[in-house]
């Protein structure tokens, strides 16, 4: 039997094209971009594997060629930090290779729920979505509170949040047979929701689902959510404000919907000059599209990723646990991102199982290292990022006075989140390997994020190999896709009597 998937069970408006096929000169760089305006039908899963085996082979056919003078240049050598056997390199390839070789059949002709077991990739843009499911997982009721505080005011506040998944990875005793009064009180509350019919609230059992207790069930097909965007948060946050996810997030993802969309990026740093150097320019290429103002369904070329040869050349990166770039973000971290629901078939394609057991197995279960890459993969596009933070007080950008403005400061402490896992022995040195091996796995990296601000007036390059965006917490009006500036055209305008076009439309008119 074919994975349990699904698609939209709704039509889809915006199909994006098959692709065309590339010569071998270029036959990795964006085989997804590049289109074939004949033809109407989504992109299939056998389509996007065969893209991604050819980016393999041709990143086999760089390192091959990679001169003598960038051969084992590091003076440092990965550490081993755990017990865990590292992906083999450019696995992804054999294991899409063996895949379709054991199941020849022909793709749907289409998306239909119960007819058509294969994985579509989403369109470059959703203009008509303007709704969104929230998923939440957690496991433990010591946790309720510090969710389930925050999701009153969400269900209050936001507009279009429709429906509310709340994943629950332990049984279903933990929530009914609690025994301190504070964590039943809270435990009470969400299944009480979970019962109401009318409630957007549902809770998803994985367990009684046939799942064990994984860190990917958050995106796992069963979950059906009935809406196309899924934004994602932590059971212990931090939760970013609406105006960051819902105002500014979600427009973007809307305009950028083939890819991963989030407000908490982190990225790695390359230590050979040769990575260095061909990162570098895939970043100022990317740079420049969005400058350009390039619509995502256009066929435009985007940079090739920057191939990762472990085997020849020794080479290894570093993850940066210090910061979170608006440009060159490389992961995404699951709380504030979004994502189309069709992702989620092909995160749990069985042609990915190889995959996701490393990723169960190892100690630091990376599942937003392996999402963040597999997307990028699939899409052959870079995550989109925005700023976690959205000023409401007018010419006011500083942290000194979060709680005034209302700010979640809990996302201003960076170092709250190296607290707990950060702190064990050995956790960094076991991230490392962990994004080692899913990169010596998949033979490449994508060529990292474009900030918020990229071709404004906010974005600001100290030098060829930094840029960042000034203001850190802007506000609403200084947003591109928002303000007639950048990306704005990319989707129709909403109506000003929408909730969230009404806020917009209002700083707008104040500020002209």
């Amino acid at each position: 039997l074919h994975h349990q998937t699904y698609i939209s069970t709704t039509k889809l408006h915006n199909f994006y094209r098959k692709e065309e096929k590339s010569n071998k000169e270029r036959k990795y760089k964006n085989a997804i971009s590049k289109t074939d305006k004949s033809r109407t039908m989504p992109i299939h899963e056998r389509g996007v594997f065969e893209s991604i085996i050819e980016r393999v082979e041709w990143t086999e056919e760089q390192c091959s060629s990679v001169p003598d003078y960038h051969r084992q240049t590091l003076t440092t050598s990965l550490i081993n930090a755990t017990d865990s056997p590292p992906l083999p390199e450019g696995g992804v390839a054999v294991a899409l290779k063996r895949w379709m070789r054991e199941n020849e059949q022909q793709p749907c002709e289409a998306a239909n729920v119960d007819g058509c077991p294969t994985c579509y990739l989403p369109p470059p843009t959703s203009c008509d979505v303007t709704t969104y499911t929230l998923v939440i997982m957690a496991h433990t009721t010591g946790r309720l509170k510090k969710f389930i505080d925050p999701l009153v005011g969400m269900m209050d506040g936001w507009p279009g949040m429709s429906e509310i998944i709340i994943v629950w990875n332990s049984p279903r005793t933990t929530l009914t047979t609690v025994t301190k009064e504070k964590e039943r009180i809270y435990a009470t509350k969400l299944l009480a929701w979970n019962e109401d019919p009318s409630h957007p609230l549902r809770i998803f059992f994985s367990l009684e689902e046939g799942l064990t207790n994984n860190l990917l069930n958050r995106y796992h097909p069963k979950l059906r959510p009935k809406n196309q965007a899924v934004m994602y948060f932590d059971d212990d946050g931090p939760f970013f404000s609406k105006e960051a996810m819902v105002d500014v997030g979600l427009e973007l993802w809307r305009r950028n919907s083939n890819v991963q969309v989030g407000a908490w990026p982190r990225n790695i740093r390359y230590l050979s000059s040769r990575m260095k150097d061909a990162g570098k320019k895939g970043l100022k290429e990317s740079i420049d599209i969005v400058a350009k103002d390039v619509q995502g369904d256009s066929d435009i070329s985007y940079p090739s990723f920057t191939p990762f040869c472990r085997n020849i050349t020794q080479d290894h990166v570093e993850y940066n646990r210090d910061s979170f770039p608006d440009f060159n973000a490389h992961i995404l971290l699951p709380s504030g991102s979004i994502l189309h629901r069709n992702f989620l078939c092909f995160i749990w394609h069985p042609a990915f199982k190889e995959l996701r057991e490393w990723v169960a197995h190892h100690k630091t279960m990376p599942d937003d290292m392996m999402v963040s890459m597999l997307v990028s993969h699939l899409s052959g596009k870079a995550p989109r990022t925005f700023p976690r933070e959205i000023s409401t007080t007018a010419n006011d950008h500083s942290a000194d006075n979060s709680a005034e403005r209302g700010i979640n400061t809990q996302v201003l402490d960076q170092s709250r989140r190296r607290l707990g896992l950060w702190n064990k022995k050995g956790w960094f040195d076991m991230r490392v390997e962990a994004i080692n091996s899913l990169l010596g796995y998949f033979g490449s990296m994508h060529y990292g994020s474009v900030g918020w601000c990229a071709g404004t007036i906010y974005s600001q390059h100290h030098d060829e190999n930094h840029s960042e965006c000034i203001p850190a917490t802007p506000t609403l009006n200084m947003i591109p896709w928002l303000s007639e500036g950048i990306g704005s055209n990319h989707c129709p305008p909403r109506d000003a009597t929408h909730p969230v076009r009404a806020v917009q439309h209002m700083i707008y008119k104040n500020v002209k």
